[in-house]
């Protein structure tokens, strides 16, 4: 059985329901790469919880556009693991024309908490003056707005769930293009769980197949991978293991 087939009798819940979750806005996260069948069987063992359903799908499509300095001060920040550390990013949830810019801060905890403001039209290669205002009101960021240019872009299909430790996004086909060049993930998965205190049954089931957290990020490992001249030792395992491959990285001709 596929990992969708166990989640179909899962109950949906609409995005305004999601959101009003706002504890899970601070969490600690821990990512996985999973092929297909090991992550049916991590669900296949845990209780039944939520799946997020946006228009009657149960998938959704997002496009994400990370922005940085031209030095990549916010790459470099966590290259070098420093302990406060921003990451700006705008989304587009593709097929339900919703727009957002989204900051996250990390502590010196480890404790990431995300900030989101929806945008009213569509995200451009430019942060817009809505989404500017925004990220100038946390000072962590303030300083470094009207330096921040596009980085990467990633696209991926995401299904989102809710469990009664947190919540849980599984990312497919994940790829991340920059300058032409692109590399995806696929066909693995990124699984991530965000739990606002201790590992969830998603966590404990992926541990009882052996399966551990990974070191990875979209934008810090594709990055990474796409520009091998940057610091990336915090990565190296995640590159060596799933990015290593002449045949992930395509360049445009």
């Amino acid at each position: 059985m596929t990992w969708d087939l166990v989640i179909a009798p899962w109950r949906g819940i609409a995005l305004e329901q999601l959101d009003a979750a706002s504890e899970l806005q601070t969490r600690t996260d821990r990512k996985y790469i999973v092929d297909e069948v090991t992550l049916a069987s991590a669900l296949s063992s845990v209780a039944p919880g939520a799946v997020l359903e946006v228009a009657g799908s149960r998938e959704q499509a997002y496009s994400s556009t990370y922005f940085d300095t031209p030095e990549l001060t916010s790459y470099r920040a966590a290259a070098h693991r420093r302990p406060r550390r921003y990451k700006v990013r705008t989304r587009s949830y593709i097929g339900s024309d919703q727009h957002a810019v989204e900051l996250k801060l990390r502590d010196a905890r480890g404790t990431t908490v995300k900030h989101r403001e929806w945008l009213d039209g569509a995200v451009t290669a430019t942060l817009g003056e809505d989404a500017r205002r925004f990220l100038t009101s946390f000072p962590d960021v303030a300083g470094a707005v009207d330096q921040l240019v596009p980085s990467l872009t990633t696209t991926y299909r995401r299904t989102t769930l809710v469990t009664p430790n947190g919540r849980v996004t599984i990312d497919a086909d994940v790829t991340a293009t920059m300058h032409g060049s692109s590399i995806s993930f696929a066909p693995e998965l990124i699984v991530e769980t965000k739990a606002a205190r201790h590992a969830g049954e998603v966590d404990r089931a992926l541990w009882a197949l052996g399966v551990r957290p990974s070191r990875v990020s979209k934008y810090c490992t594709s990055l990474a991978a796409l520009n091998p001249q940057l610091p990336s030792n915090r990565w190296s395992r995640t590159l060596r293991r799933h990015l290593d491959s002449p045949a992930s990285v395509a360049f445009a001709a």
